[in-house]
């Protein structure tokens, strides 16, 4: 009898260490679950992001790693919270990973050059998400008009004014997007030579404490203007703090863009005049789908192309849309992007529209 249960205890111990040895040979994806010889694994992007401190980059990244989880991938995040060294390194540990794609949103795009080639030696796809890179081994770039952002900028402001004198805070001298919608602004003000920009700067890596304290410095000064023209919502924020502090607010026109909860109750609120909807879940989709795509082979759809020395990078160009208080209900709140009771929270309820 107890030979049979040895004999039996040393059969099931076998049979379990032969299962584990087994196991132990077979392929692995990077959740660690075992994959099936010869079967695909999930295809892997890696998403090198320039900072999730600004509100809307929250928002891509959640939509981006959805949209990819739906289509059966898996992302790989990485923040560089505003460094560009920080960022060269992360996309090199992604390359490392094996991703299939990258998709990044540049800090420095003219760093990046080496990165990218070393991405493509091994195979490894790439995504110029939002901020183009000047690099001829991209394989697709997606990001809203900017140029068409600065357009509806500074129409904002001829409508509103039959003249101006206006403070232009771009955002990274090293985002190519920033001298994007200086070309937009100076086309519209190139037809109404009544605009003008008195002061032009630009917010060290979109911050806005830098442009806050440069604010400050032009509010001291003697130099008179009618609108400030901000690269973002973020940084027409800190000229609506600064304004405030010399009781200008609300008295001079404040643009942005990215439609930013708090930039859309300042517009229904008065101190700003505008903001650019950019819808971030349409970007933040067709980019996951186009990673998708080249992560099997294929190629993603585009409506453009981008010429890079000679080269025209597949584009995907989206247009953005001017918001402004006779709209917001319309196209942020009608939509879904922020809801009734958050953008007019500031606002007396008896002066909230009427919802039919």
């Amino acid at each position: 009898m107890l030979h049979r249960f040895v004999r039996s205890a040393l059969s099931i111990s076998l049979t379990i260490l032969l299962a584990l040895g087994l196991a132990a040979c077979q392929p692995q994806d990077q959740t660690g679950e075992t994959v099936a010889e010869g079967a695909s694994t999930q295809p892997v992007i890696g998403f090198a992001m320039d900072t999730l401190v600004i509100e809307r980059w929250e928002s891509d990244r959640n939509i981006f790693v959805a949209a990819v989880n739906e289509q059966g991938g898996e992302v790989i995040v990485q923040n560089a919270n505003g460094s560009s060294e920080e960022q060269e390194n992360q996309i090199r540990y992604l390359i490392k990973k094996a991703v299939d794609v990258l998709v990044i949103v540049a800090i420095d795009e003219k760093v990046l050059g080496d990165e990218i080639r070393l991405a493509k030696e091994r195979g490894i796809h790439v995504i110029a998400y939002d901020r183009m890179i000047h690099q001829t081994d991209l394989d697709f770039y997606i990001s809203f008009d900017s140029a068409a952002v600065g357009e509806l900028m500074a129409r904002a402001l001829v409508r509103q004014n039959p003249q101006g004198r206006y403070i232009l805070m771009n955002g990274s001298a090293e985002d190519w997007n920033s001298a994007l919608i200086r070309k937009g602004i100076d086309t519209v003000f190139a037809e109404y030579p009544n605009h003008v920009i008195v002061r032009e700067t630009s917010a060290t890596n979109w911050s806005a404490d830098d442009a806050y304290a440069k604010f400050r410095q032009i509010l001291d000064s003697d130099i008179e203007f009618d609108g400030i023209l901000c690269g973002n919502d973020a940084l027409a924020g800190a000229a609506v703090r600064a304004l405030a502090l010399y009781r200008k607010s609300g008295d001079i026109a404040v643009t942005g863009q990215d439609a930013d909860l708090d930039a859309c109750q300042r517009i229904v609120e008065g101190t700003q005049l505008m903001t650019v909807y950019k819808p971030i879940g349409t970007l933040a989709k067709a980019a996951a789908e186009a990673a998708i795509t080249l992560a099997q082979g294929n190629s993603p759809q585009a409506n453009d192309t981008f010429d890079v020395n000679g080269v025209q990078i597949p584009y995907a160009r989206l247009i953005p849309v001017a918001v402004n208080r006779a709209n917001i209900n319309e196209v942020i709140i009608a939509n879904g992007f922020h809801s009734l009771k958050d953008v007019y929270r500031n606002v007396p309820q008896d002066q909230w529209p009427q919802q039919g």
